[in-house]
């Protein structure tokens, strides 16, 4: 039997292939553990940002794969057992009938970055909503929950409220500081294989919400991870290096990155170098 809010959220967003039924689906999920890490003490010491934060909260128009935090307080990390939160998820998770088990290893608590996955059964689901057998038994979806425990200060938190599937209050990234986040990752993130286009697109959301980002916590972003201070930085040093970025992007490898995410293949149609030149025309910092 269906857990009636996943039918209504499946009916709602008219699935009718198994892509659709994993996305929705995902989402769903991802609601459901911030509701289980909202009945623990999780939020005293660390917030959510990040993409999947900018999708639920803001309504961001694409989906979002990871749950990802950050920590609070330079205390904060040896305050946080998240085994024991992941088991307040899990059981969230399967007080709607979905089977589900928690991966953890030794090498996902080793660095900065502390993770478990939580790996969800749809097969059962899967049938029965989409009245098919042709499903693999195993097929399952895995959504990362992620938290930094590096602090790094001058970022703003506020208390957002999460009000489906049920009301619970989520510590959060203001959005000014959301924003500084995906602006350093755009800067930053060249050390990796591939383009993540999701960055160019959210990054363009932001200005289509005429959001300004926080300077003062971008520049302790950018002091952190280039390990030099950069105090002395303003707004014109940064789009200087975000126009530098935007020159040498390959747009392809941005829309080939973003694509599966959307709802539209019309909002592929503003990913292109000129739109993001002249976007440094508009961008404010406060």
């Amino acid at each position: 039997m269906i857990n009636n809010y996943i039918k209504e959220n499946l009916d709602k967003n008219n699935v009718r292939n198994l892509n659709q039924l994993e996305s929705v689906l995902r989402e769903i999920c991802q609601r459901i553990i911030l509701i289980g890490l909202s009945q623990t003490t999780f939020f005293n010491y660390a917030a959510f940002y990040g993409g999947t934060c900018l999708r639920i909260f803001h309504s961001l128009n694409r989906w979002s794969e990871d749950l990802g935090f950050q920590v609070t307080s330079s205390e904060a990390a040896s305050k946080i057992n998240l085994d024991d939160y992941a088991v307040y998820c899990k059981n969230e998770l399967e007080s709607y009938g979905l089977l589900t088990t928690i991966s953890s290893k030794e090498s996902y608590d080793i660095g900065e970055i502390r993770r478990r996955y939580f790996d969800i059964s749809i097969y059962d689901l899967a049938c029965q909503y989409l009245k098919t057998q042709s499903i693999n038994k195993e097929k399952k979806i895995s959504i990362k929950l992620e938290v930094s425990t590096v602090y790094i200060p001058k970022a703003k938190y506020e208390i957002k409220l999460l009000t489906s599937p049920s009301f619970s209050s989520v510590l959060c990234f203001d959005y000014s500081s959301l924003f500084s986040g995906k602006i350093s990752a755009l800067l930053l993130r060249e050390w990796r294989s591939r383009i993540k286009g999701r960055d160019y697109y959210d990054y363009m959301f932001y200005l289509s919400h005429d959001v300004k980002f926080n300077m003062e916590y971008l520049k302790e972003k950018l002091s952190y991870s280039l390990n030099k201070n950069m105090d002395n930085i303003d707004i014109v040093n940064i789009k200087k290096m975000l126009k530098e970025k935007f020159e040498e992007t390959d747009y392809n490898e941005v829309i080939n990155d973003v694509r599966q995410f959307l709802f539209s293949e019309k909002d592929i149609n503003g990913l292109r170098k000129e739109f993001f030149i002249e976007s440094l025309d508009v961008l404010e910092c406060k």
